[in-house]
Order: structure tokens, then C-alpha cells, then sequence
């Protein structure tokens, strides 16, 4: 097969698994939550009929998945003290990181990521291995901060990564915020 055609094929399966990918990811609010439940009733002609009735969720349920909206908050300290064991610039981080949650009162987080900045290396390049340490160690201070707002401590719903944006300053942690829809 000539690389031309090998293109087109290989275009019309990314085409095709792109499709599913956004069909299956919609959701819904209006339903959301619904239950179908068989209910056997008599028709006309007296032959019991399986027919599905639908009930509404529960009033206040949610419907379900990650508000695609996110908020966020920064905070600052010493890299390197932070990830060193400092009690100052952790007990720094948990304030700051009330502080800034208070205003998502009555809301709890449901996934959380982390983005720390903790310098550069010589040339300008961001020092990745650092800033991640830096991110991960804001990360794991997240849920004794604001434990009603934060989940328990997990990589799997807090992650932690370096911040490449060169316009970000040294010892910078963006936390960005995902919360239920409702």
C-alpha cells in the first residue's frame, strides 16, 4: 500500500475514534441521574405488558462528572525550605491555602492539580525536577490546609507538575480546582 492511502486509513481511524471519544464523553443534565424501572402492568387485552417508567433523581442528587469550569488559587514560599522539611513555610502554605479556599464556601474540590514553578536552571530553562518536588510537596499539604474543602490526600485526585510559564515567578503553586456539577 502506498504511503499516501496508509495516510488516508490511518486519518479515518483517528477521525472514527475521535467521534467516540466526544460522543461517548457528553453528558446531560436533563435526566441526569434518572432510573428506568420495569414496572409489569395489564393492557387492553388483559396480557401483562412490560412497560419501563422513568424516575427523576432525588431533588439535590448531582448529576454527575467534573464541572468542566475550573477555579483557581496561587500561593508562594521558599521552594527549597518547603521541600526541605520547613515548618514556616509549610504552616505558611496551609494559611495561605484557607485563606484563598474560603471563598469557594459550601464547595468541596473533587480533583485537584497542582502546578509548581521552583526556579530555573542556568540558561533560563525551568527546573522541572524541582518544581515538581515543589508541587508535590504543596499538594500533600493541601487537605490538612481546608480538610472540609480538600479529599484525602491521593495522587490520583491531587497531581502534582511543573509550571513552564516563564512568566511565573519562582516559588509560585497554581492549584487548580474541579469541583461536581450539581
Amino acid at each position: 500500500m502506498s504511503g499516501a492511502r496508509m495516510a488516508g486509513w490511518l486519518f479515518a481511524d483517528l477521525l472514527l475514534v475521535m467521534v467516540v471519544v466526544t460522543l461517548g464523553g457528553e453528558t446531560t443534565t436533563k435526566g441526569a441521574g434518572a432510573h428506568i424501572r420495569p414496572e409489569l402492568t395489564a393492557g387492553p387485552t388483559s396480557t401483562p405488558t412490560l412497560t419501563p417508567t422513568v424516575s427523576a433523581p432525588a431533588p439535590g442528587t448531582p448529576a454527575g462528572g467534573l464541572d468542566p469550569h475550573t477555579r483557581s488559587i496561587s500561593v508562594r514560599t521558599d521552594p527549597g525550605d518547603l521541600v526541605g522539611g520547613s515548618d514556616a513555610a509549610a504552616a505558611s502554605i496551609r494559611r495561605q491555602v484557607a485563606q484563598k479556599a474560603a471563598q469557594f464556601q459550601g464547595e468541596r474540590a473533587a480533583f485537584v492539580i497542582v502546578f509548581g514553578n521552583a526556579g530555573r536552571l542556568p540558561g533560563g530553562a525551568v527546573d522541572t525536577r524541582s518544581s515538581t518536588e515543589y508541587a508535590e510537596a504543596v499538594a500533600r499539604l493541601l487537605p490538612s490546609a481546608k480538610p472540609d474543602f480538600f479529599p484525602p490526600y491521593d495522587e490520583k485526585i491531587i497531581r502534582s507538575y511543573h509550571n513552564t510559564d516563564p512568566r511565573v515567578p519562582s516559588g509560585t503553586a497554581e492549584i487548580e480546582l474541579f469541583f461536581l456539577l450539581h
